[in-house]
């Protein structure tokens, strides 16, 4: 009768860090109770002392380098480029397709002022100034 001897290897977990450049995982063994290496994070222990936490905090990083204000500014960059697009297409100024996917939800704040004056002009104002010829 043969017996089978347990095997000397050690099981461990995989880094589940994923490379950019080739999209495949990290091969590297993961600390014990953590997800990713020592390269990759895994001995990190997050800001310890008050201030650091404060620091921490006060950046209010969302995925590493936006933070809230810069995505804030982003996203009303976003509605501006959408009511300049729609406002040009009512005047006849664009022609063809309008930029695909959902209108961005800060469209009010965008130009209140320019959105104002092209619904209260019926846009005549706005049509005659573009075919004027200087």
């Amino acid at each position: 009768m043969t017996t089978i001897e347990p095997s000397n290897t050690v099981q461990h977990n995989r880094c589940a860090a994923v490379f950019k450049a080739t999209g495949q995982r990290c091969t590297a063994t993961t600390l014990v109770g953590r997800r990713t290496c020592l390269r990759h994070g895994g001995a990190s222990t997050g800001p310890r002392t008050e201030a650091g936490k404060r620091r921490c905090s006060a950046a209010r990083t969302v995925h590493g380098c936006d933070t809230i204000a810069m995505r804030q500014e982003r996203s009303l960059a976003s509605a501006r480029l959408a009511v300049l697009e729609s406002i040009g297409f009512a005047i006849g100024l664009l022609k063809g397709t309008k930029t695909r996917g959902r209108r961005p939800d800060r469209m009010a704040e965008a130009y209140p002022e320019l959105q104002e004056f092209v619904q209260r002009e019926n846009l005549s104002i706005l049509k005659n100034l573009i075919h004027y010829k200087f």
